[in-house]
């Protein structure tokens, strides 16, 4: 899920031609990038370190959609999530809770242990999933370009990382935002910096409107680099 809130400029940046190996959901951060053979300016999901040019991605270019849950309630021992396909470093990565700790058995089944709490006691947990039987899709298709909002302003979006280290708690209102470069998360907008981040110093945003269980939409603003 993406949306503008509002911008100081009129529109997106909508002509660049989108990269062939882009894979992005709107919402992900992307910076303008030349084309090893042509030269030509194209979007790219951000990838690597030094380059400043970014912006948010509007167009969908994926085989799949997720979606993001906060404040899942879990008891203790082993459980089944309310969603499978669960996006995750790897099929048995911890995901992030708000107390003791929750190990992924099976990413794709939805399946975890909860270790750390009381038997018999709940904690909850967050994390990103992708959606069943809703196919991907690729709004660049027809016409090879890509949208992407340069612009300083207010966007909303629930394509954010949460990971054992990335909590929701993080998100909090006036909290610097930087684009992930963990596996599973890559592209996406993160409160880690350092070695979490790429280009650790490079913040591309700040938090607006913190995420929650009632409603997991992220609001934030989008700065100049």
């Amino acid at each position: 899920m993406f949306k503008l809130l509002y911008t100081n400029l009129a529109g997106p940046l909508g002509d660049i031609n989108v990269s062939a190996g882009l894979v992005a959901e709107a919402g992900m951060v992307g910076y303008i990038a030349a084309n090893a053979t042509t030269g030509d300016p194209e979007v790219a999901l951000v990838a690597s370190s030094g380059l400043h040019l970014v912006g948010i991605i509007d167009d969908q270019k994926t085989s799949s959609f997720s979606a993001t849950v906060i404040g899942e309630v879990v008891a203790s021992g082993s459980v089944t999530l309310a969603h499978a396909n669960i996006i995750a470093a790897s099929a048995t990565s911890v995901i992030n809770s708000a107390a003791g700790t929750v190990t992924l058995t099976s990413a794709t089944n939805g399946t975890a242990t909860v270790a750390g709490i009381a038997p018999g006691a709940t904690t909850t947990v967050n994390y990103s999933y992708v959606i069943p039987g809703k196919a991907g899709d690729d709004t660049t298709l027809a016409s090879g370009k890509c949208t992407i909002w340069l612009q300083e302003g207010e966007y909303a979006t629930d394509v954010y990382e949460l990971t054992s280290t990335v909590t929701v708690s993080s998100y909090t209102v006036g909290a610097a935002l930087y684009v992930s470069n963990t596996t599973g998360q890559i592209g996406r907008l993160t409160t880690a910096s350092g070695a979490g981040s790429y280009d650790s110093g490079l913040v591309v945003g700040y938090v607006t409107k913190a995420p929650t269980a009632g409603n997991p939409v992220m609001n934030f603003y989008k700065k100049n680099i």
